[in-house]
């Protein structure tokens, strides 16, 4: 995925309409197939048969936007789960065939106007720094690149679903490194709790963090959270 200015631009989906054939995975009953819509004015899922209610979503009643994968994304919408108690459901798609651009998902996300999260992740042509890092979890971390931009923070790794490409002004709350081989990334993301809190990605770097580059990324992104 390429990254330049213009990117963050986005497409103004004005007029425009993008359609995929695509099934809504649900996590107990079967799987609804039918056409997902990407429309000027929200998003949209039309089920094959009629029997069966469309579902629908304006910008603004999206509350969180993850592409998964080329082919995967994932709606959290407002609306509360009926399994799971005091939590905001998610729903799950998956296109036939099909890939969602990432000239698609920047339109999406300007539309929607809030952090996304954005798993469809490689190598920037802007990069100022780029550092070989593991990305540490509790369970099956996974090794990559970490890479700083003017305007992103990039982690691309082989490892499926660990790839993330973070916009500073938009994504990134702040960063932290308690030394020169450590660095945590705070994430406003799509974490489903009563008290939300940022999602924090630990890295551990594999060459040093110039101290200089910290400092001044930490610079940035305060003049950018005053500016929101």
């Amino acid at each position: 995925m390429r990254l330049p200015t213009l990117l963050l631009l986005a497409l103004p989906l004005a007029g425009a309409e993008t359609s995929f054939e695509a099934k809504w995975k649900r996590a107990v009953r079967p799987d609804v197939e039918g056409t997902l819509s990407v429309r000027d004015n929200g998003i949209r899922f039309q089920p094959s048969k009629e029997t069966k209610q469309a579902l629908e979503w304006s910008f603004e009643d999206v509350q969180h936007f993850d592409r998964a994968s080329p082919s995967e994304l994932a709606i959290q919408s407002y609306s509360d789960s009926m399994l799971r108690l005091g939590l905001d459901r998610w729903y799950r798609f998956v296109l036939v065939d099909s890939t969602f651009s990432d000239e698609l998902h920047a339109g999406v996300v300007n539309r929607i106007g809030r952090p996304a999260t954005d798993r469809v992740a490689r190598e920037p042509v802007d990069a100022e720094v780029a550092i070989p890092a593991k990305n540490v979890r509790l369970l099956h971390g996974s090794e990559g690149v970490l890479y700083f931009t003017p305007e992103w923070v990039i982690y691309t790794t082989e490892r499926r679903g660990h790839s993330r490409a973070w916009r500073l002004d938009r994504d990134v709350e702040a960063v932290w490194s308690s030394d020169p081989y450590r660095l945590e990334v705070h994430v406003l993301g799509g974490s489903e709790a009563f008290a939300r809190q940022t999602d924090i990605y630990r890295f551990s770097l594999k060459r040093r963090l110039d101290r200089t580059y910290y400092d001044e990324l930490r610079i940035r992104l305060h003049s950018l959270r005053n500016s929101r």
